[in-house]
C-alpha cells in the first residue's frame, strides 16, 4: 500500500521542516513543496504532522489516497489579529488592550497544538 504525502505551506509554514508522523513515528521531515510516499501493509494508517510545538489533528488514512499538509488560515489569522491588538495597545499606552492581545496569543498557541497545519485527504479510488 502506498499513501502520497505532499507538503505544501507556503511561506507561512516554510521556516523548519514538517515532522510527518505515521502511527506515532517519525517517518520523514518534510521541506515546503516535498513529497513522500508512505508504504504500509496496512490498508489504513494514521497520520500527523508537527513543527515545534504547532501541529495537526491526527486523522486515519487509507490506501491510495494523498494527503495535502496545509496550514490553517484561520490560526494564521487568530495570530496576526493578537499580534495587532498587543502592537496598538503598547503604541496606545492602553494597558488592557496588550492584556487582550497577550491572552489572544496564548490562546492561539493552544489552538495551535492540533490545528495549526491541516491535513487535506484526496481519496483516490482504485480500479479491482
Amino acid at each position: 500500500m502506498s499513501i502520497k504525502v505532499i507538503r505544501n505551506t507556503g511561506m507561512m509554514g516554510g521556516a523548519s521542516p514538517v515532522s510527518l508522523q505515521v502511527n506515532s513515528q517519525v517517518v520523514k521531515k518534510l521541506k515546503n513543496n516535498e513529497e513522500f510516499t508512505i508504504s504500509s501493509d496496512s490498508e489504513k494508517v494514521n497520520v500527523k504532522a508537527n513543527q515545534w510545538f504547532f501541529g495537526s489533528e491526527e486523522k486515519q488514512v487509507e490506501k491510495g489516497s494523498t494527503v495535502d499538509i496545509k496550514v490553517n488560515s484561520k490560526a494564521i489569522m487568530l495570530y496576526l489579529i493578537s499580534l495587532i491588538v498587543v502592537f496598538l495597545g503598547g503604541f496606545s499606552n492602553v494597558i488592557l488592550l496588550s492584556l487582550i492581545g497577550l491572552i489572544g496569543i496564548i490562546i492561539t498557541i493552544i489552538y495551535s497544538t492540533k490545528h495549526w497545519f491541516k491535513l487535506e485527504i484526496e481519496n483516490i479510488v482504485e480500479p479491482n
